[in-house]
């Protein structure tokens, strides 16, 4: 992709990046007056670790998604860059591999820094994961 097609994305709010692609990222339902999405993703066999189970790194990975997602809901201008500065993630539940779902929500946005939430759970309804994040805007 061109410098130009990464401009002209970053202004297409339902674009999504290529690693949500990977992820299976579908978007169920935003809210950016809350600074909330919820979405679901499909961990496949590529994605299990030698235990069974879906590596912790895919689950971080969709963790990061979901609250990346729920602050760029909340920009003033389409478009304006944001970079993670960190992320603590806790597993608390089994991940199997097949669908899982997916919520994020801002916490607190101040003019450049924002800090956001996420859960992932397996199909059953069980917490699976949860994640901390803070993100630098206008990076």
């Amino acid at each position: 992709m061109s410098a130009t097609d990464d401009r002209l994305a970053a202004l297409d709010l339902d674009w999504e990046s290529p690693a949500a692609v990977t992820l299976g990222k579908t978007v169920l339902e935003k809210d950016a007056e809350r600074g909330y999405i919820r979405a679901s993703f499909m961990a496949g066999d590529n994605f299990v670790n030698r235990g069974g189970r879906v590596f912790g790194g895919f689950l971080s990975a969709m963790l990061d998604g979901l609250c990346g997602h729920a602050v760029r809901l909340t920009h003033e201008k389409p478009g304006t860059p944001q970079v993670t500065l960190e992320l603590k993630t806790s597993f608390v539940g089994r991940a199997d591999k097949g669908t899982l779902m997916g919520e994020g929500w801002v916490r607190h946005r101040g003019k450049s820094i924002a800090f956001a939430e996420a859960e992932l759970r397996n199909e059953g309804g069980d917490l699976v994961a949860r994640a901390s994040a803070t993100f630098k805007i206008g990076a």
